[in-house]
This record gives C-alpha cells, sequence and structure tokens, in this order.
C-alpha cells in the first residue's frame, strides 16, 4: 500500500544581511564599520584641508574607534611625513604596521602612498595618489596629499593638473568645492596664469572667506605680479579670517615680503616679531619662514643678530634629522646669520652621505650646489657663491617650494655678484629682474647697495 507523500515544511531562510557601504562626507567609499570613526576621520580630513584645528587628533581617534578604518592610519602616516624628519618618517611606518588589510582599492592606494612617502619616495607616493583619484575623483585627502607633494618635488605642473584632472566632479556650491578651486588656484599661481589664478582664488573666498589656502594663492598672485600695495592691503583686510589657522604665520611671511620690497625693512621686522613667529619656531614651517625673512632683511642691510642666535640655536637642537634638504637650506640661512659656520659646513659635508631617496635626487641635480652657495655667501666667499648659484639656479625647482620661496637664490646671487664686485652679472640680474617685476627696483637696488659694502 502506498505511503501518503510526506509534506516538508519550507524551510525560512533569514536574509543576509549585508553591512552598508560607508562613505566619507564626500562620497568616497571607505573600509570602514563604524559612522562615528567616520565622521572623526572626516573632520580630520577637513581640518587638514582648511589648516585649522587638530588633525593629528582627529584622525587617532578615528583609528581608535575603528580599528578597520585603513584610511585613518593612512592619514595619521601622512601627518607624520609632513615633519619630514627622519624621527617622523619612523613614526609614520610605525602607524602603518597597526593598519588593517584593505579594504577597497582606495584604501590600498592609500596605504601605499602613506609606505612610499614614509621611505623617503615622494614620487611613488604621488602615483599611488593619482591612482586613488582615479578611482575616486572627490577623494579630497587623495587631491590634498598629491597637491603637496608636487609642491615639494616642485612639480609645477602636476601642482596644477592633479587638480584639473578632477575639477569637474567638483562643481561649485557643492561641499568641499571651495577647497578644491583653491587648490588649483595655486598651481594656476606656480604656472604663472595670474588671471586664472586670482580669479579661482576670490571664487574660493567667495565659499569661504576663513580659507586660508585661497587667501595664500591670491597672495602669491599680487607678489608675483609687483602688486605690493594691493598686496597689504588684501593681507590685512583678510588677516582676521587667518586667526584659527595654523597656516597663518606663512601668510604673515608674504605680507612681510612686500614689506621689503617696499623697502620698509622695519615693518617686515615687526611681522617677524608679531604674528609670524607668534605660535613659535618648533615647526619645519615656522622655521623656514623664520629663517628666510631674517635672510632677506641681512641682504637690505637689517641687523638681526639676536633674533638670527635665538633660530639658530632652535634648529641646532634637531640638526641633521632632516629628510628634505629644502629645509636644511634655510637651517643653513639660520647658522650663517648667527655665525655658527663650522656647524653649518658640518651639516652641509654630511648631506650627501646620508641623503636618500627623493632627497638625494634633490641633492645632486642642484640642491646641495644652492646650499653650499648659501653657506659660501655666509662666510664671506662671494665670487664662490655666484658661482655656484649660478649654476644651480635653472635647476632649483626641482628641492620644492614655490617661486616666491626660491626667490632668495636669485636675491643671494645678485648680492654674491655685487659683493665680488662683478659689475657685469649685477647689470644683466639688474635686468633680468626688474623686466620681470619692475615694482621690486628699489630693494633690488637696496640689495646691491648693501652687497657691494660688505667686500
Amino acid at each position: 500500500m502506498p505511503m501518503p507523500p510526506v509534506k516538508v515544511p519550507p524551510v525560512k531562510v533569514p536574509p543576509v544581511k549585508v553591512p552598508p557601504v560607508l562613505k566619507d562626507r564626500y562620497g568616497a567609499e571607505l573600509g570602514a564599520t563604524d559612522e562615528q570613526a567616520v565622521a572623526l576621520f572626516d573632520e580630520a580630513v577637513h581640518e587638514l584641508v582648511a589648516l585649522a584645528g587638530d588633525p593629528v587628533a582627529k584622525a587617532g581617534a578615528a583609528a581608535a574607534v575603528d580599528g578597520e578604518l585603513g584610511l585613518a592610519f593612512s592619514l595619521q602616516a601622512y601627518l607624520h611625513c609632513y615633519l619630514t624628519s627622519r624621527t617622523a618618517y619612523a613614526d609614520a611606518r610605525a602607524v602603518l604596521d597597526q593598519a588593517p588589510k584593505p579594504a577597497c582599492g582606495r584604501d590600498e592606494a592609500h596605504q601605499q602612498a602613506a609606505s612610499a612617502w614614509a621611505a623617503g619616495d615622494l614620487e611613488a607616493a604621488a602615483r599611488h595618489l593619482e591612482r586613488a583619484l582615479l578611482m575616486a575623483p572627490r577623494d579630497l585627502l587623495a587631491l590634498k596629499v598629491a597637491q603637496d607633494l608636487y609642491f615639494f618635488l616642485g612639480d609645477r605642473v602636476n601642482l596644477r593638473d592633479v587638480v584639473a584632472r578632477v575639477l569637474p566632479t567638483w562643481p561649485r556650491g557643492t561641499p568641499g568645492a571651495g577647497f578644491v578651486e583653491a587648490m588649483y588656484a595655486f598651481g594656476l599661481e606656480e604656472c604663472g596664469d595670474y588671471r586664472a589664478a586670482e580669479r579661482h582664488g576670490r571664487a574660493a573666498l567667495d565659499a569661504d572667506r576663513r580659507d586660508v589656502w585661497a587667501a595664500h594663492a591670491v597672495i602669491h598672485v599680487l607678489e608675483m605680479e609687483g602688486r605690493q600695495s594691493e598686496g597689504t592691503a588684501f593681507a590685512k583686510a583678510s588677516a582676521p579670517d587667518w586667526g584659527p589657522s595654523f597656516f597663518a604665520p606663512h601668510n604673515w611671511w608674504h605680507y612681510a615680503l612686500y614689506h621689503l620690497e617696499l623697502c620698509r625693512e622695519p615693518e617686515a621686522v615687526a611681522v617677524y616679531d608679531g604674528p609670524l613667529t607668534a605660535l613659535g619656531l618648533a615647526s619645519p614651517l615656522y622655521q623656514v619662514d623664520a629663517a628666510s625673512l631674517l635672510w632677506r632683511l641681512s641682504l637690505q642691510g637689517t641687523p638681526l643678530a639676536r633674533r638670527a642666535e635665538e633660530l639658530a640655536g632652535i634648529i641646532e637642537a634637531t640638526l641633521g634629522g632632516s629628510t628634505y634638504c629644502f629645509n636644511d637650506w634655510h637651517a643653513v640661512m639660520a647658522l650663517g646669520l648667527a655665525g655658527h659656520l663650522s656647524t653649518a659646513a658640518d651639516l652641509v659635508a654630511d648631506l650627501p652621505g646620508r641623503a636618500t631617496g627623493t632627497n638625494k635626487t634633490m641633492l645632486d641635480r642642484a640642491g646641495l650646489d644652492v646650499i653650499r652657495g648659501f653657506l659660501a655667501f655666509a662666510g664671506g666667499e662671494y665670487k664662490l657663491a655666484a658661482e655656484l648659484l649660478g649654476q644651480a639656479r635653472p635647476h632649483a625647482y626641482v628641492f620644492g617650494g614655490s617661486h616666491a620661496q626660491r626667490d632668495a637664490i636669485d636675491l643671494t646671487l645678485l648680492a654674491a655678484a655685487s659683493a665680488a664686485h662683478d659689475e657685469n652679472l649685477v647689470r644683466a640680474l639688474l635686468a633680468e629682474r626688474l623686466a620681470r617685476k619692475p615694482t621690486a627696483e628699489a630693494a633690488a637696488h637696496r640689495v646691491i647697495e648693501v652687497s657691494g659694502a660688505r667686500a
């Protein structure tokens, strides 16, 4: 007798819960499991790009909340690397050792970029960030760090074009677009497109008047075009909005340069004693600006022994630990002004042996000749200084900085030629300078007169 069929009740399979894909505030995907950590990471990126607040603390807090948020670890590593010292690079590598396995392509690109930078290979770091931007053109962190790396590398074309490549994905009025436009303005300025640079810089300020990078781009334009009176007025008007920014001293440095070209040396000294050093001189950025301003003031005949001695003492505390010859160049300025010539000579002698990676390339191509030229000038070897600076000047862009920062090379070459009584070279350099910026004539003659009396 056949058995009746057994009815098996349907098995209810519970739906698989797929965790939501978390994105940052600009829409780029990131490997994360905790929304609070993402919010902290977003704030850290915002503070880095805005050059305000404490991005180090925010990035650390994000990593502590969510150990799977790999970008928080990469960001911490970047922030260490910005300090451009061997100790800072080691700290960055220690952070990356704790990072989780990359959860997505963007995570992987950032970890590789941070690792490359911490190993001293800035060009490889930039390449990995370009890959991140191909995957996520609204990755504001990748864009910010990539542009800064191109600045360190002296690559003005990519300084501009890394932004141009993603600009269509940041239409005006969308969150973060003002920051991106400010970055583009600075790249345009360094490529000599001053009209477009000023237009984009002022548009970024219209989006957020507190954007110190946008103000910085406009300040550069006014400086490069020799619009010193406009520059002082613009800087004074926008300075109240720089207050919360740790970048404000650099904008004040530019303000002092306007005064120098107007031969108002006491006003430039007042900037040094006031807002330029208001946040101290512990950061390499502040040391660079301080040394550069003191050096230029010296070229125009202002006595600065006490200030130079103080700055040299601060720099000597960490001497030999730099991984960026641009900073070593400024250390030699400070040491030379303070009369610490043997210490400066020891530093210069040590540089070729300890430089590695990108820094070695920079030194070999031009950096070492520039640094030796400044040391020679500080030691009164004016003919040698002119020879070294003259041969290095065409390639000096390779060790980074802006046109305004590297202008110290041109000014010192002019001073060395005058002190060496090389009238033909003085005449040629003066003509070149005034063709580019006629309003710099008074300051150039001041440098010639002061240096001619040195010998």
